[in-house]
Parts: C-alpha cells; sequence; structure tokens
C-alpha cells in the first residue's frame, strides 16, 4: 500500500467508548458582523470575547446515511457542517505549536438543530435531540492538507444549494484548542467541531441532505417524520 492510500485510509478509533463531541458557536466572521448591532443590545451588552462553547450529547450521535427525525410539532430543522477535528491522545494545556500532535483526523459533520437566532443561553432543546449529530468517516490528519482552508458543499433532493469557501472562521483550528485545552482536558477520540458559516440551510420532511467537504468525503442525511 502506498504511502498516500495510507493517508487516505480512516484511522482506527482508540476507544470503543462514545466520544465526546464539542461545539463552538459563533466562530464565523460574517455571523458575528451580521449580529453585531443585536450583541451590543440586551441581554447580550457585548458580543463573546472567547469561543463559545457547547456539548453534544452521545445521544445526538448519528452517522453517515442515518435517518434523523423531525420532533413531533415541528416542520423544520436547520443544517450547519462542521469540520470535525478528532484528539489522538489526552490533550490538556498545550500551546498552539503543539495542537496538531495532538490530532488525529478529521471528520465531515452535519449538525441539526431546530431554526433559532438566540445565543443568550445554550439552546439546549434545539440542539441536543437524538440523533441531531451526524459524524462521517474519519480521515488522517496527513490527508488534509489545510484544515482551516476547507470548502464545504450542501446539496437538498439533490439539488445544489450552497457552497461555503475556507478560510471563514475567526479563530483557527490551533487556537481553539490551544485556548480550550487551558482549562478542559481531551481525550483519545473526543471531537471538537470547529464552527459553520453563517448561511444554515432550512430543510424539511424527507430532505435528502449531502454535505461534501473538501478532502474529507460526503455525510448524507434524510429528515424523516417521527413514527405514529
Amino acid at each position: 500500500m502506498t504511502q498516500t492510500s495510507l493517508a487516505k485510509q480512516v484511522v482506527e478509533t482508540c476507544t470503543t467508548a462514545a466520544p465526546s463531541v464539542f461545539a463552538i458557536a459563533l466562530n464565523s466572521r460574517e455571523q458575528l458582523a451580521r449580529l453585531d448591532e443585536k450583541f451590543n443590545q440586551a441581554p447580550y451588552q457585548a458580543p463573546p470575547k472567547t469561543p463559545v462553547i457547547f456539548l453534544q450529547p452521545p445521544s445526538t450521535l448519528n452517522i453517515n446515511g442515518g435517518a434523523v427525525v423531525l420532533p413531533e410539532g415541528q416542520a423544520e430543522l436547520r443544517i450547519e457542517p462542521h469540520l470535525g477535528v478528532v484528539f489522538a491522545d489526552t490533550t490538556s494545556r498545550i500551546n498552539q505549536a503543539e495542537v496538531f500532535n495532538h490530532i488525529r483526523g478529521f471528520v465531515p459533520v452535519n449538525l441539526f438543530s431546530l431554526p433559532s437566532d438566540d445565543y443568550y443561553r445554550p439552546d439546549i432543546t434545539g440542539r441536543c435531540r437524538d440523533g441531531f449529530c451526524s459524524i462521517g468517516q474519519e480521515i488522517n490528519q496527513a490527508a488534509v492538507t489545510d484544515p482551516d482552508n476547507i470548502s464545504i458543499s450542501i446539496s437538498v433532493n439533490g439539488q445544489f444549494k450552497k457552497k461555503s469557501e475556507g478560510n471563514i472562521m475567526l479563530r483557527s483550528i490551533s487556537e481553539l484548542i490551544a485556548f480550550l485545552s487551558q482549562f478542559m482536558t481531551f481525550r483519545c477520540g473526543d471531537i471538537l467541531l470547529v464552527g459553520t458559516d453563517d448561511c444554515p440551510i432550512i430543510v424539511t420532511k424527507n430532505s435528502c441532505v449531502e454535505t461534501t467537504f473538501e478532502q474529507l468525503g460526503t455525510v448524507t442525511n434524510t429528515v424523516i417524520e417521527p413514527a405514529k
């Protein structure tokens, strides 16, 4: 097997336990600019000065090809594509220069939620639903040449919806992990979703969402109604 094909293989997980999955909100420069006026009013009073992080519980985890169930009484979901960073080992109190020594690989992620534009408190009811965090195949770090600059495109039911270019985040992968590792410890297999763009797609029942990440591949999910 060639070095190139080895680099592109899906790497083995280091634990059978479900990983801890953390996500960064409000990391898009365009999104922060759009919300600047809102964040300078009550109840916020000021834009966030440090990364905004939230947790995806194990019950939210889904897979490529998995169905995403519309909650009872809801007609729409928001889809946000995230690049996920997978940790190689126990990571704590590192600096930016050390970050990539602790990264095992990357995963494409479809993150679903109920539509909302309220950021004052964590949106637990909107984000922490069963199956709302769909994680694709993991690709070895060596196969991804510039993870801060990955383009992402979304199609729904075969129709192209949008493409976001890379380098749109306020804080880089190295900045985020170095900052967060000062007060929290990441374990082998944990995943950090590093942010999404300012234009989430709204989908409804029977929507087949295909999200393609440059150098990583595609993660696909279908939105279905709850069982009667």
